[in-house]
């Protein structure tokens, strides 16, 4: 299962701000008007650097303006942010964005002979104000996104977690979102030879572990040794209803990695079908083990990649839960003003 987001799309993509250069150097997103619109800064030290908005009502993109292009000065787009950006940052811009809307955002950068991006989904929170960095890491290009908070009058970076969940909602809208493809029709045949090319490719490590009590016992254990070293680290009293509260997001969290074994399993299996069916039966057939048609070299290529969109998901599952966790933390600790008057806030 290929990232669909090529860097054939991301070249795709920029000549969307070079031929707006000619009307605004601020590219086509609005500021929102929201009065708890959330505050974006985007910073950037690669060429010709762009950073791009998706949503489900605007699939083809809007993008905020260029940074570090030869041949156009830098956006000076400005929203009033608390936070100063940090020192050293020479090239950036601010946005406003709408709260609670699940946007896909894209980095984007063409230099000589390069490509380089990347693509998250984020959902900002209201009033919340956050920090996208895009730079070089060695041979990568890498996007780091923060919130930040004032604590006890300092400026507090937390980071975010970023997953790419894509926007079904764009799917077949243009070439960033392509249609997923049919594939040949089911038939009898090829629905048997497709279950057992997949079955026979799940190994142990992919397979759910059966419920445990005595590990069960020990994650309570764990979530309530947790709340006590908190409680310890906090110097002031919160309310009951605070710690029902986070106790309840440690436990969610808990069960969402529990079923996270069983979902990245149910995930690697749709995926795989779908790549079975652009198969004609005669190469399915090939890909049977220990048939009289099998062709192990071609069985074991596929095999591996597959493997290695199971441990994508894995990853990706993971860190979707965590984030949902720190979300939950972060809206527990505003709504009680933990934030103003404990230094590491909603990072523990």
């Amino acid at each position: 299962m290929a990232d669909s987001f090529s860097l054939r799309a991301f070249a795709a993509l920029f000549a969307v701000p070079i031929l707006m250069t000619g009307c605004s150097i601020n590219g086509s997103y609005p500021d929102s008007n929201a009065s708890d619109a959330a505050k974006l800064r985007f910073i950037s030290n690669m060429e010709s650097a762009t950073l791009n908005l998706f949503d489900a009502e605007h699939c083809d993109g809007r993008t905020t303006g260029l940074l570090n292009n030869l041949f156009v000065a830098n956006t000076k787009r400005r929203v009033d942010m608390r936070a100063a950006p940090p020192e050293g940052a020479k090239a950036y811009l601010e946005i406003r964005v709408d709260p609670g809307r699940d946007t896909l955002l894209m980095t984007n950068s063409v230099s000589t002979g390069s490509v380089c991006g990347s693509a998250f989904n984020f959902t900002p929170q209201s009033g919340a104000e956050y920090e996208l960095t895009f730079n070089r890491r060695g041979s990568h290009c890498v996007s780091t996104l923060e919130r930040l908070d004032y604590v006890r009058g300092e400026v507090s970076r937390t980071g975010v977690i970023l997953v790419n969940k894509g926007l079904p909602s764009c799917a077949g809208s243009n070439a960033l979102f392509p249609k997923a493809p049919e594939g040949v029709p089911d038939t009898p045949e090829r629905t048997a030879l497709m279950d057992l090319i997949i079955e026979e490719s799940v190994i142990e490590k992919m397979k759910p572990a059966p419920s445990d009590p005595i590990q069960a016992a020990g994650k309570d254990e764990f979530i309530e040794k947790g709340i006590a070293e908190r409680k310890a680290k906090i110097d002031f009293t919160l309310p009951d209803a605070y710690w029902a509260e986070y106790r309840n997001s440690l436990t969610r969290f808990a069960q969402d990695v529990n079923r996270q074994k069983e979902q990245a399993l149910q995930r690697y299996k749709e995926g795989y079908r779908v790549d079975l069916r652009q198969l004609d039966t005669e190469t399915l057939k090939e890909l049977v083990p220990d048939s009289e048609t099998a062709d192990a070299s071609k069985s074991l290529a596929l095999n591996n990649g597959m493997l290695q969109y199971y441990e994508r998901v894995s990853r990706d599952l993971l860190k979707e839960a965590l984030r949902e966790h720190v979300n939950r933390l972060a809206d527990l600790d505003r709504r009680y003003a933990v934030c103003e008057r404990f230094a590491n806030c909603w990072k523990n």
